[in-house]
């Protein structure tokens, strides 16, 4: 089988922005298992077949699957992972990854948010235990961003794709950043912008992804800290349509906005963020991602776009359906940029049954 990779940046997601705060991790040695979801298993022809394109809501036809039956658009019941561990991805770098649901179902690779947001519980909820293996990946370095990972992997190896679920579209594009980072986000949510904003000087203020990146590396932890939190702050606040009181006081958390404490903690959130923001996340140019949509034009594809999600506005998702109207976009007329928002949790999950349909087949 070949895996199905799934943003929820991402993406997912959720009731979470870009990120999520990581569960306890748990050690273990990656199986056999774990190794064909990136290589592909043997046993499920690849579909060719252009998705339907539209930018409203589907009509009730399009609710049903190949039987005539409602898709499901309700969230999966809990389950715990039947394997979790370590992957060593470099001499100095590993990444966390877990397995669930069916261990011989359809492999889907789950890419959350951030980059470094981590993985959590609920997302693999979204994902049909019985028939899916559910791979969840905590990115160490590296949703939204889920989609921008989902989008250069399957592009990079379009023959291990069968499918590709996108939610809250991030292309990493100049203009994305200038938009949430350097005061476009602000004329929306001017109250959460300015404690961002006025923790940098004012002769500093032409980058505030340079001027964090300077306080986020101080040999003062204190700075370090009070960094992470007006970085994240400024994120948790924008992330859904009405304000998540939980995600507000986790970004108080000092553990959770700079768990690189000093020697002690992982880099985290705040710091791996911006680190990829200042490199432009390592992509050959500004376009990249729109650029080499002619390599995944053939795989079967879902945009699911919250209409005022302000950390990765709808002009991405929009762009992207331009270049690949064979993708099907679904745009959620009530939510921000959460995968927990109900409306954009039911068209996930609708999407993946969708994709579990055409699998069966």
């Amino acid at each position: 089988m070949i895996p199905v990779l799934h943003l929820t940046p991402l993406l997912h997601c959720q009731t979470r922005p870009r990120f999520s705060h990581p569960h306890p991790r748990r050690t273990g040695t990656p199986g056999s298992a774990f190794q064909s979801v990136s290589s592909g298993r043997r046993g499920v022809r690849r579909r060719l077949c252009r998705a339907r394109s539209t930018s409203t809501d589907a009509p009730a036809a399009a609710q049903m699957d190949s039987s005539g039956q409602p898709l499901r658009r309700d969230l999966y019941a809990h389950i715990d992972p039947y394997d979790s561990g370590f992957l060593k991805v470099s001499d100095i770098h590993t990444i966390y990854y877990e397995q669930s649901g069916n261990p011989q179902g359809h492999p889907v690779v789950f890419l959350h948010g951030g980059p470094g947001a981590g993985t959590s519980p609920g997302n693999r909820k979204f994902f049909d235990p019985e028939f899916y293996r559910i791979v969840l990946f905590d990115q160490v370095f590296g949703g939204s961003w889920g989609s921008t990972l989902a989008l250069a992997y399957s592009q990079t190896h379009p023959d291990k794709v069968t499918g590709i679920v996108l939610r809250g579209i991030f292309l990493l594009r100049k203009k994305e950043l200038h938009w949430f980072y350097e005061g476009g986000a602000a004329a929306i949510f001017p109250d959460a912008w300015e404690p961002f904003r006025d923790f940098i000087p004012e002769d500093e203020r032409d980058c505030f992804i340079t001027a964090y990146l300077k306080r986020l590396t101080s040999s003062d932890a204190n700075v370090q800290i009070e960094a992470a939190k007006r970085w994240t702050m400024w994120e948790m606040m924008t992330a859904h349509l009405i304000q998540n009181l939980d995600n507000v006081k986790r970004g108080e958390d000092d553990k959770f906005s700079l768990a690189n404490n000093l020697l002690f903690f992982l880099q985290a959130f705040a710091r791996i963020e911006n680190h990829y923001f200042v490199n432009k996340g390592f992509l050959p140019s500004d376009s990249y991602l729109l650029d080499n949509v002619d390599k995944i034009r053939h795989i079967k594809a879902f945009i699911v776009q919250g209409r005022y999600d302000v950390c990765c506005p709808m002009m991405s998702a929009w762009d992207l359906h331009k270049a690949w109207p064979e993708a099907e976009l679904k745009v959620v007329p009530d939510a921000g940029h959460s995968a927990n928002e109900v409306g954009i949790a039911a068209e996930l999950v609708a999407a993946n049954e969708k994709l579990k349909d055409m699998l069966k087949k």
